[in-house]
Parts: structure tokens; sequence; C-alpha cells
């Protein structure tokens, strides 16, 4: 044939050869391949190598052969598209002189293919050049050189077969010259034409406008000779001979349009259009499908099925993916730097970004329903998992009412059963998994015998995970209570502390997995946009978590949370969702906490393009045209195009012919096709032509949401007379509605149970709902999972459509038991729901006919909306039960949730007081309307005798269990009112917990009975000064708190913020109030904890602590209280010791005190009657201007208040007041001896005497400040001898109890002391001391300050 015939000229055999690069060679049969050798040669080798197979259906090519082939086909196909490419370019933009040295080289590397590498010998380069030097009489055309490749490629295929002689005679009267090299010609020279216009669908145009009738005139004959059938005369059509040649059909149709250039009549087929391949993109297009999906695209794969098989693929994510995979190695790491050296995914993580900037990521992936956005976030964990990540997958179900947090539980659950069967896999001797160990190891740390009931409740595999015995259902080294709804103390006191605790178990399990041997999580939300609001609240605050709970350590840390949260979320859904809307604005705002917006967009009609050729296994030059117009119909939704395809077939507008394995449509009929309401309307009509049995089935799972298990299934088994309705749903699956897992049955997307739920009308969906219920019911109160599905078939069933009055009350009455049981899980928009619906049900003259059932309905109705702070509905239904309630006993829950309402509203403190001492009265503790100072001291005079001594002591504890029903009502109102009197500085405070100890030593201890105690402990030490007494009534109160979390931080922060300053070292008792702040934010005792963090941030700042540490721990008390729980009073009282760090830091340049606190913050404080606020805002400012001596400034200021917060005080001792009066003396003795006013010597002698005092109670925490004081009285009096002495003893007494700062005040006021003395001797030793203290406490400002002063 032409192939053989050229390439076995001498110059081929010179210049180009084939060398075989494969290592099979020493293998190869009797006959051998030349190392270098023809491309004949080769041909003719490999036919024998891998010979034909012959069968019943005819002669079939060799796969390897079939491969190889399509190699070098591609590698020619390439090497001629890039030169005829430069060569139509140089000729182009050169003159007509230039235009014969034209020539184009690329390095043979280029063309190297499978085993077999095309070069030129002499230059090791392979030139296409024209022949005939002529470049005004030859040019090859784009269209033709296709043409001739067509010829090579049909020999290559046939193993040496010659094309027809038509074939060959074309090329031949095209004139075409195809030179490869100067050895590789299939041309025949024709030196009359100039044949350089390119041919129908090139992409380029001729610029170039000579001899233009000479290329029409070509072109038409061209046009001819494609339209003529290859059968016409003695020969046989191309596709018919290379399909007997037993070439593949999809080679055979690549060469059959190379070679025709004609309509698709050769091909027998019933649509017609032109498929004539006539550029090289296209070939290389056809190839590189084959070679990278031979299964797909090369080989003949019998196919099973007529309709387009869409694939579990990403088309055109390729950007986001890589996006996704920078911010997961942000996420993880975060572990120390010996511990990510030598991994490379870790070290590449380290280099993602060069930012010190440590922040929890949040990627969130929005688009329409139907763009991907879970296909997208499904490979990317698949692609994070082979790189040891684990993942949370938490999918989110349009019907809301599951049971509470069941969604972000389950996601625990299933990774821990993961966690455990990967370990039981890998059992058999070994040790045990060390991410297990350590993940048991925290949380067995971490969290309580309480905490652990509720956790195993929500998680139930975690039990097996602490039990360490993963076949075990129970806990073998503890022993725990099963969850028990009942008895978990969720009442009116704490049931928003509750919902706090919750969250902060969910938070502390997943740092447990995150930080256990380096296991980086990804929290997949799904669906975010269906989530419910108690879901919402629990993902906002363990994003908020993970953001402020990032520490920075630079010398041992990477960084990053080892985290990744993505969330996905429709864009038309959340645009119309103020929860959504309210989510988004919440998380981005939380600290130390990056969005990343991933809007998914539109896949384009080149994408669609690969996606409908690989779900046809068919050519994308061939899809070309069927993919714009499913592109025009779909708009670029993925889920759509595969819908549209189907639905193409289904109507036979679309059809894969089997015999000659092709698909046939017809373009003008799919174009007229109009959709209405897009992919909604092809599903519905999809579902409509189901068997009427599997449509039922479907619309019964809709009914259950997007899944539903295996065990819930088995209880509905014969719905709508299945023998079993697993098998229908079997058959559902068949059609890819569904799928089946190894536990439940869930639809395959959204819009599919979208379209199942409406595919019947609202009487049909009704009548199903009530079968389901028939058949559940019986299992609700068993289970709460099937509890939840009843409640929420019963709302959608609706109050209308029941008219039975027994079956109205049984759904109220398990509306309630779902609404308590969401209650205790924080779910308090689901128990509100549930609520409602509940006292829907409930008959006309409800009070009388149900009176108890009505009564527990509206008290729990109360409860909820006092959790979600709507208190207009909630004291609607608290005047409810006032009005219908039979006894006062039967309004006592409505009437504490009115009380703690009125508490905590800010502005009704008196209103508060008059209600609660009402109800007070009603229980028999009565208490004056305006107790006075007697009374008050006679009662506890007459407490403290029934409470102090060992004796007394030693009776408290021994105390047993009140079980008065009454007084532990009364105590429960009395504790409420204590808290009411403590926040309003109430004279009552006294008189109340003296009221509850008395209680408690009549009737017994209540779980508030160690409150009373601890109040009078306090009582007497801020009233009678009486600190030994109350020190020790303080540890007994401790000693007797029990088990109840709540009771145990109030004490905790009253004794250890308040009590024990007096007696113990201070240094000491910062980390208990730092405990008991830690302790409080884990059960949710936000004003307990946010009291804490304030009395540890007072104490650790005027006690000396290092500034930076301690800034670090303000900010994030600060930023704790403003971002989650905004109390003002909380934020107002903090400001003073974060502007006093500022301005001694000088962190944030220089600034003065006087610029941060100012006299209009003092006089608005003192406006607002924020007393506390205002001392602390005076005791901070008169503290930085006496160390950095901006002492004119605070002159006026220091007069204005010290007398009033002197008067104010009285005998009282609250720890601001050690600092006031310490540096108030200073400056007072300071102005005094500037002065000699007695009114300021009266100040200094005022705080003289209150130091002296507390100093014989504590030498450690006073002794050091008595001395300083003093030295500076001495000073002032001009007794010289006896100010050295005190400034001596101030200076080492400081340094002996630890308080760097004041040791450093009492260096350098020594040495202003001694200076003004003339002892100039030791001044300079002074001055150093003191900025060496100074820079150890961190107070760079002041170091500046001394530094820069003459």
């Amino acid at each position: 044939g032409p192939l053989s015939r050229k390439i076995t000229t001498s110059e081929f055999a010179s210049n180009v050869t084939a060398t075989a690069l494969s290592s099979t060679q020493a293998q190869a049969p009797s006959r051998t391949l030349e190392e270098s050798s023809y491309l004949n040669d080769w041909i003719a080798y490999y036919s024998i190598e891998y010979p034909p197979h012959v069968n019943y259906m005819g002669r079939k090519m060799d796969d390897k052969y079939i491969l190889n082939a399509a190699q070098i086909a591609l590698s020619l196909a390439k090497y001629l598209g890039r030169n005829f490419n430069q060569q139509h370019v140089d000729m182009d933009q050169t003159d007509d002189s230039r235009r014969g040295d034209v020539s184009s080289c690329i390095s043979c590397e280029d063309i190297r293919v499978g085993n077999v590498m095309v070069k030129n010998l002499d230059s090791g380069e392979a030139v296409l050049k024209r022949t005939n030097g002529a470049a005004s009489s030859s040019s090859n055309t784009e269209r033709r050189q296709v043409l001739a490749l067509g010829i090579i490629l049909y020999e290559l295929f046939t193993q040496g077969e010659p094309p027809p002689r038509q074939i060959q005679q074309s090329l031949k009267s095209t004139g075409s010259v195809l030179s490869f090299g100067t050895s590789l010609r299939i041309s025949e020279s024709n030196e009359d034409g100039d044949d350089r216009v390119t041919s129908e669908g090139s992409r380029r145009k001729n610029k170039d406008e000579e001899g233009a009738d000479d290329n029409s005139a070509q072109e038409s004959f061209v046009r001819k000779q494609r339209r003529r059938r290859c059968d016409e005369g003695k020969e046989e059509s191309v596709p018919t001979l290379l399909k007997r040649a037993g070439v593949p059909s999809s080679i055979s149709r690549l060469i059959s349009d190379m070679l025709s250039n004609r309509d698709d009549a050769d091909f027998g087929g019933l649509f017609q259009y032109d498929k004539s391949v006539s550029c090289f993109d296209d070939v290389i297009m056809d190839l590189e499908q084959m070679i990278d999906q031979p299964k797909d695209f090369l080989y003949d794969t019998v196919r099973l099925s007529a309709k387009p098989t869409v694939r579990n693929k990403l088309y055109s994510r390729q950007r986001e993916l890589e996006r996704g995979n920078e911010l997961a190695r942000r996420s993880a790491a975060w572990r120390h730097q010996e511990e990510a050296d030598g991994e490379e995914y870790f070290e590449a993580a380290l280099e993602t970004d060069g930012s010190s900037s440590v922040k929890q990521e949040v990627l969130l992936v929005s688009g329409l329903p139907g763009s991907g956005k879970s296909s997208l976030v499904n490979e990317l964990i698949a692609q994070l998992r082979s790189n040891g990540w684990e993942s949370l997958h938490c999918k989110f179900d349009q019907i809301r009412r599951r049971q509470p947090l069941s969604t972000i539980a389950s996601a625990f659950s299933r990774l821990f059963s993961s966690l455990i069967g990967t370990e039981s896999d890998c059992a058999g001797g070994s040790d045990e998994n060390d991410t297990l160990r350590d993940i048991r190891a925290h949380l067995l740390k971490t969290f309580d015998e309480e905490s652990f009931s509720i956790l195993f409740h929500l998680i139930p595999d975690l039990r097996r995970v602490v039990s360490n015995d993963y076949n075990s259902v129970d806990v073998q080294q503890m022993e725990y209570d099963e969850f028990d709804h009942g008895n978990l103390g969720f009442d009116e006191s704490t049931v928003v502390a509750s919902k706090i605790k919750v969250h902060n178990l969910f938070y502390e399990i997943l740092k447990a997995i995150s930080s256990s041997r380096i296991i980086p999580i990804v929290l997949f939300l799904d669906d975010l946009h269906w989530a419910d609001s108690a879901s919402l609240e629990l993902i906002t605050f363990l994003i908020n978590a993970m953001g402020a709970n990032i520490t920075t350590d630079s010398a041992t840390a990477v960084r990053g949370t080892n985290v990744l949260i993505i969330g996905t979320v429709r864009t038309n859904e959340a645009e119309n969702s103020s929860d959504m809307t309210e989510f988004l604005e919440k998380i981005r705002g939380c600290y130390n906490v990056t969005v990343t917006d991933m809007a998914l967009q539109d896949l384009s009609p080149s994408d669609i393009n690969g996606m409908i050729s690989e779900s046809l296994c068919y050519s994308q030059r061939l899809t070309r045209s069927l993919a714009g117009i499913v592109h025009h119909k779909s708009e670029g939704n993925p889920f759509f195009v595969k819908e549209f395809l189907n639905d193409l077939t289904v109507e036979n507008l679309m059809v894969y012919s089997f015999s000659e394995r092709s698909w046939e449509w017809d373009e003008e009929l799919i174009e007229s096709r109009t959709i209405s309401d897009g992919v909604a309307e092809m599903l519905t009509r999809k579902l409509l032509r189901l068997p009427k049995d599997q449509l039922l089935g479907l619309v019964m799972l809709s009914c259950f949401g997007s899944d539903v298990s295996f065990e819930v299934l088995a209880l509905v088994k014969t719905f709508c007379g299945n023998s079993d309705i697993m098998n229908t749903l079997d058959s559902i699956a068949k059609a890819r509605f569904v799928e089946r897992t190894d536990e439940k049955y869930r639809f395959v997307h959204d819009m599919i149970l979208n379209a199942a739920q409406e595919a019947l009308d609202e009487n049909e969906r009704i009548n199903i709902m009530e079968e389901l219920l028939q058949a559940l019911l019986p299992h609700g109160y068993s289970d709460d999972t099937v509890l939840y599905i009843v409640v929420d078939l019963i709302a959608r069933v609706g109050a209308d459509r029941v008219h039975d009055s027994e079956t109205r009350l049984l759904y109220a009455q398990l509306n309630l038991t779902a609404a308590k049981k969401a209650t205790n899980t924080t779910d308090f928009a689901s128990a509100l729901t549930c609520v409602k619906c509940g006292i829907s049900f409930l008959p006309a003259d409800y009070w009388k006919n149900c009176y108890r059932l009505s009564l527990e309905l509206f008290n729990q109705c109360i409860l909820v909306d006092w959790a979600l702070g709507s208190t207009e509905q909630m004291m609607a239904s608290v005047d409810e039960v006032f009005s219908n309630a039979n006894g006062f006993e039967d309004t006592l829950r409505a009437a504490m949730v009115k009380l703690a309402c009125l508490r905590m509203t800010g502005n009704r403190i008196s209103e508060a007081f008059a209600y609660g001492f009402q109800i007070l009265e009603q229980f028999g503790e009565s208490f004056p309307a305006a107790p006075e100072t007697g009374i008050i001291v006679q009662e506890l005079l007459a407490t403290k005798q029934l409470v102090t001594g060992s004796q007394n002591e030693s009776k408290l504890r021994s105390l047993p269990e009140m079980t008065d029903s009454k007084k532990l009502e009364a105590m429960a109102f009395l504790e409420e009112m204590l808290m009411c009197s403590y926040q309003s500085q109430s004279i009552y405070f006294p008189l109340i917990a003296c009221r509850m100890v008395q209680i408690t030593l009549q009737y017994g201890l209540a779980k508030t009975s160690c409150l009373g105690l601890s109040s009078v402990a306090l009582s007497l030490v801020t009233v009678f000064g009486n600190f030994s007494e109350g020190y020790s009534v303080s540890k007994t109160s401790l000693s007797i708190a029990g088990s109840d979390k709540r009771v145990l931080c109030s004490i905790m922060v009253s004794s250890f913020g308040v009590i024990n300053i007096w007696k113990e070292p201070i240094q000491a008792i910062l980390p208990q109030l730092k405990d008991a702040y830690n302790l409080s934010l884990k059960y949710g005792l936000i004003n307990t904890a946010l009291c804490a963090g304030m009395f540890h941030a007072y104490r650790a700042f005027f006690t000396g602590s290092l500034l930076k540490p301690l800034n670090t721990e303000v900010s994030s008390y600060m930023r704790n209280n403003l971002e989650r729980h905004k109390r003002r009073l909380m934020h107002l009282s903090m400001l003073p010791v974060s502007n006093g760090i500022t301005c001694l830091s000088g962190s944030s340049g220089p600034q003065y005190v006087e610029e941060l606190i100012t006299e209009e913050h003092l006089a608005e404080a003192l406006q607002n009657k924020e007393f506390t606020v205002c001392e602390a805002m005076l005791t901070v400012k008169m503290m930085c201007s006496f160390i950095f001596r901006r002492l004119d400034e605070i002159k006026v200021t220091a007069r204005q208040y010290l007398e009033l917060f002197e008067r104010a005080s009285g005998a009282s001792a609250q720890f601001i007041n050690i600092y006031r009066n310490f540096y108030g003396g200073l400056l007072s003795l300071h102005f005094y001896r500037e002065s000699q006013e007695q009114f300021w010597m009266d100040r200094a002698t005022h705080a003289i005497q209150k130091m002296e005092l507390w100093t014989a109670e504590s030498v450690w925490n006073f002794e050091n400040k008595l001395f300083l004081l003093q030295a500076e009285r001495h000073y002032a009096f001009g007794e010289m001898d006896l100010a050295a002495e005190k400034y001596k003893l101030a200076e080492s007494s400081s340094k002996k109890h630890r308080f760097i700062h004041e040791e450093a005040l009492a260096c350098e006021l020594a040495a202003a002391f001694h200076k003004e003395a003339g002892d100039k001797k030791n001044v300079a030793e002074l001055i150093d001391r003191a900025v060496e203290c100074y820079q150890t406490w961190g107070a760079e400002g002041k170091v500046k300050s001394i530094l820069l002063s003459p």
C-alpha cells in the first residue's frame, strides 16, 4: 500500500526510524524487531505479536495492538497539528521572499508515545516542510493533511491494508503535499494549483487572497468528493471495510470521518449530519480520549444499557478542589514542629501560607439546587481521607422535626463506630489503637458522670469508646446510669445553662478527636439552609469556640486548629431564611475565624460536552452540538443535565444502536422540546411513569425525610398492602431514585424528594401519613427516634383533620412528651413547636376537660419561651396559667419563670423584689418592708452563733436531706431572691442568706443550702469585717456543696474571689478562680463564669501577674462576653483592667490613662449607679497615673472621688477597696507633701488604718503595701531615717511575697526619696532594679518612660 511503499525508501531508512522502547523485546517471537526499524516493519512485527482474534462475531483486533497504534496515531496528529499551526502563522506573517525557507522543528521527546518514538537520526529533530521549494505554488491546507493522515491511520489500524482506491485518488486529485521530514511522503505534487484555502470547519481563515478562484474550484471538488458514498461502484464503504478488519467502532468512526468529509450516509444512520473531521484538534481530542479511557472510548466494550450512564465525577471543579485542599492544609498544620517533620502532607501545609495569623477555617459552598455542592465536598473529603483525615458528615433534612441535635450527634456516632470497626479489624493481639486510647483518656479526664449520661444518650457509640471494650454495650470501668430525661435537673433556673453545657460537651468531644494523635477532622454540614435552630446555635458555638481557643505559641506550635468546617448552602434558600442570614452574620463575626465563600457557577458548554461524552461513551467531537443544546436547556446545571439526558432516552429522542455501537439523535426535535419548570417538571413526569406500588413507596419514603433507617421501615413493612415494603424500595433503588446503604434508604438527591412529595395531591399524601401514624404510634413512647417522626407526621396532618377526641388527646400528650425531651437536649425551638402543636389538639374547653394536660403544656410553653427570650409570649402563657390554675401550688413553675424574668430584665428589680416577697409570704417566709441596720446586724449575729465553731460546722455537715416539699420550693425562691439582692447590692442580701441557713438547720440540707451559708460568710466579711469567721464558714459551705456544679461554681467564685483573699496568699487563689471560670463555662453558667473571669482579671492585674499573658486572658474574657452573651455591665467592669494593661504595656503606642479612662466615663458610671464599675475605673486610673508619675492630671479626680468612696464603703471589705486605699493613700501623701493640706492627710491616714487592719489578717497580701504607705508618710513628715527603713522593708517584703510590680514601685519611690535627701549613692542601683522589675512585669510603657526621663 502507499504507506509501505513510501516508508521503505532510502530516505526513510536514513532519517526516520521507529525505536522500540518496550522492555518486553527480549521475549519477542522468533522474528524479532530490530532496535531501529521501519514503521511498516513495526506493523508487520506487532501484527504477528498481537494477531487479530476470530470468533462467531467476526474478526477483532487485539486490544494491545489497538492501544499502541492509537498512541502512534496521537503522536503523529500532535506533531502535524503543531507544525501546521506554526507554518501557517509564519507564512501569514512573512513576505514571499522568505516563504520558501519556512520550517518548524520540535524536539524528539515531544513525539515519544508508548513504545514508539519517531525521530530524525541525523539531526535529532523531526521536520515538517514543503518539498517542491516553490512557496507560491504549493501549500498544504489542514483539511488535506488530515485526509492524508487518515490514510496513514487506515493502514496502521488495519495492519497494512490499503484504503479504497477512491480515497487514494481523492488525495491525489487535491494536489496535497504531505512531507514528514524528507522521508515520509504521501503525496503526488500538482504543480499547477495553489491549494491554500482551509477546509470548512477549520479554526483559521486564510488571509492571503491570491489564487482565490483556484481555491474555490478545489474546495468545490472536495465537497463533491465528500458527498459521494464510498460503496458506489465495486468497492465497499470505509466503515464496512474497517469493521470487517476488526477495527473498533470508535477508531472506525474517526478514520471514516477523516477520509469522508461527507454526510452521515456512509454509516446508514437514522439521523444524518456532517461529522467529517477536517482539523487536527478534533483528531487529537478523539485519540486522547481513547488512550486516557480505552475501556470506554477505544475498545468495543459491550454496552448493557441503552441509557446514558452519568458518572459520579466532578466536571470543571478542579480550581475549587485545589482551594479546598489549601484550606485543609492550613487547618491541619496545628501540630508541634517535631511531630510534623518528615510528613510531606503536613510539610506542604506549612508552606501554604506564610502569614503568622492563626484562624479557624470555614468553607461555605453555595449554589443553586443540583449545582453539585455536595458532590464537590464529597470528592474533597475523599481526597483528604487519603491523607489521613476523618470526616463528620451532618446531612440536614428539609423535614426539620427530628430528634434534637440528632443530625450532629449521629455524625459523631458514625465516626466512633468507624474508628471502633477499624480497631476491631486490626485486632488480633496487637496493641490498642493509639487514637482511641488518646480519645478515651481525653474524655475520661474532661467529663463527669452526669456529662457522660447526656452524651451516651445522644451518641450511643461513645459508650463503647469509653468502655475500652468495643464489643460491649456496657461500660466496664465506670458505672453510669442511663440517660433519664426526668432527673437531669433541667429546671427554670438552669434551662439556659443546660444549652451551653450541651454545646460544651460537643466542643470537648470535637477537641478530643482532633487533638488525639493528630487526626485532622472535616466537619461537613450538608444543606445548612435546612438546619434547625438548635443545630445552628451549636454550630455557631463550635466555630466560635474553635477560633477563640486558638493558641499561638510560636516557639512550639505550627498553626491551625486541625478542624476544617465545610457547609453547603442553597443560594435561593439562604436568601429567604432569616435564621440562615443571622447564622452567617454570626460566624463571619467570630474571633479568629476565616469564612471562605465558594459560589459554584454553572457548567460551560465544553464541560457539559465532556459530561455527555463520558455518559454516552461517545467522542466529544460527536456530542459537541448536542451539548450546546443541552447547555441551553439546562443552563449548565449538572443535575438537570443528567435528568435531561435520561428523559431524552425515555422519550426516544436519543437512541443507542447496539449493532452499530453508536448513538443517534435528532437535534431539531430536542431543540424544539419545551421545559417550563425545569428539572422539577421532568422529575415529576418521571415519577408518574413508575408502577403504582413504587410511586406510593417513594411518596411514603418522602414522609420520613431524606433518609429512613431499616429499623423504622420494619415497623411499616406492610404499608399499603405490601408484603414487605423494602422489596418495593429495592426496585426503586434500581431506578436510581434512592440508594440503599448498610443501615438505611436515602434519596439520591433532595430534588427527587421534593418531586416525590408533589407527585400526589394533598389528600392522598395525608392518607399515607395517617396510615404511617397508625403503624408507628405503638412505638412512639419507647423509641425517641420514632417519637419525633410521629409528632412530625401529627403536625403535618394537622388538628383540623383529626376529629376523634381520644385521638386528639393522645396526639397532644405525645407532643408534650416530645417537647420535654427536646427541652432536655436544649432544642428549645423544636420544643416550642411541639408544645404549640399539642395545644392545638386540646378540646375547646381544655382547662375544664383536661386540666392536668393543659397545665403541663402551658408550663412547658412558659419555660421554652423564657429560654428563647420570647418574653411577651411567655408572659401571656403565665397569665393563662394564673387565670386557670386550681391552686397556689399549680402556679409555682410559672411564678419562678416570671420572677427570673423580672430579675434579669434589669430595670424591673424593684418589681422583682415585690413579687418575690409576695410569693415567699405564701410559703410563710415574711420579710420586713424596710429593714433597719439593727435588724440586719441582729440577724447576722444570731446566725453566726449557729454556724461558727467546730461543733456547729460538724452538725452542718451531718444534716439529713431536706424532704419537705414546701420548704424545698421556698428555698428555690429564696435562692432567686438572693441573686436578685446580690445583683442590686440590696440590704436584703444578709437577711435572705440567714433565712436560708435557718431553714436548712431546721429541715435539712437542700441543694441550695450551701449558697445560703456561703452568702452568710460573705456578709460576715463585707459587713462586719470578720475575716476569720467568714473564712471558716466559707470552707464549711464548700464542704457541703455536693455534686451540683451550678451551686459549686457559685460558691467557688464567692469563696476564692471575695473571702479567701483576706486570709490566703492571693497568688494561690488565682488558679482557683481560673478553674471556677472554666468549670462555670463548661456547665453553661454564664453569669457565674463572667463573674469569675472578672474577679480573676482584677486580682491578677493588681497582684502583678505578667501583663502579656494576662492581656490575652482578659481579651478572651471580654471577647466571649461580647460575642456570646453581651452582658453590658460585665463588659464595662472589664474595660478598666484592659485599659490599664494597654497603658502600662505600651502595646498601642504611648497612651496615657487619662485618655483611656476619662472624667466623662467616671461621671456616667456614677450617674447610672454603677458603683463597682466607677470604683474600678477610679482605682486603675489612680494606679496608672501614680506609676507614670502623671500626678497633676489625677489630683482633681482623686479629690472628687476618694472621700465619696470612703463614705460609701464604710466598714465593708471588697477587693477593689484594697487598691483604691493603697493608690489613693500614696497619691494623698504625695499631694500632702506638696501642699500640707489636711484633706490629703486624712485620706492617707484612713488608707493606712485599713492596711494595718488587713495586714493583721494576712501578712503575705498586705505587709509590703503597709510598709510603702508608712515610708511615704514618714517622708511627708520629714522623718528621713524612718522613711529609709520602711522603703527598704517595703522592697524586701514585695520581693519575698512575689509582688514584682510593687517591688518596682518601692524601688522607684525609694530612689526618688534618696535623691531628694541628697543620698545619691543608691539611686542608680534602685532605678536599675525598678526597670528590671517593670520589664519582668511587662510594663514596657513604664520602662520607656523611665529611660526617657532626665
